[in-house]
């Protein structure tokens, strides 16, 4: 009984190890991909665009100062606005208050990701929910001005130790045990 519990622990360690790498490639492919934004022109360009999330997109449309609001977690200030082209399909998140200089900007450059991929987003979804009375849907889209393609050695040295965590698992929890069962067997005969 305590080899099938121990070889159940080893299963799991590799699978959340797993989980690690698997998290980390997308956020590598992105930092690495093209710095060139894809323009999204219409609410009907960001559904074509949602099968190859997340993405550096240019969405033009004007902000609608009268759904933003400033959320703060863990200590950082953010500002989450709709654009008034998009309603509830498109949500944007900016490190910056927003202000009447904003009434001229009508480009937003950032990651373009699904809402469910938002930091925050319950805490973000509901608070529009009460103070705007708007329900921003589960297949609605999240930007990130801040968000732009740009490696970090983090990122690249988070997934380097958890590939070289993987093999070194692998090697002593399935290859290791099996080389010296073999050799012991060996010795005997």
């Amino acid at each position: 009984m305590a080899r099938i519990g121990l070889f159940i622990l080893k299963l799991f360690l590799m699978l959340v190890v797993t989980m690690m790498i698997r998290f980390q490639i997308p956020e590598l492919r992105y930092d690495f991909g093209t710095k060139t934004p894809v323009e999204i022109a219409s609410p009907n360009d960001l559904a074509a665009a949602g099968s190859s999330l997340p993405m550096l997109v240019s969405v033009r449309g004007a902000v609608d100062f009268d759904r933003a609001a400033v959320c703060a977690s863990h200590g950082v200030l953010f500002t989450y606005f709709l654009l008034t082209d998009y309603g509830t399909t498109l949500m944007v998140r900016t490190p910056e208050q927003i202000s009447d200089a904003w009434r001229d900007i009508d480009t937003h450059v950032g990651r373009l990701r699904p809402i469910t991929r938002m930091p925050f987003r319950r805490t973000v979804r509901a608070g529009f929910e009460q103070n705007f009375g708007v329900a921003i849907p589960e297949e609605a889209f999240f930007l990130a001005r801040d968000d732009v393609p740009k490696p970090s050695g983090w990122s690249i040295g988070a997934t380097v130790f958890a590939s070289t965590l993987w093999c070194v698992l692998a090697y002593f929890f399935f290859v290791h045990g099996g080389l010296r069962q073999h050799s012991t067997i060996s010795n005997v005969t």
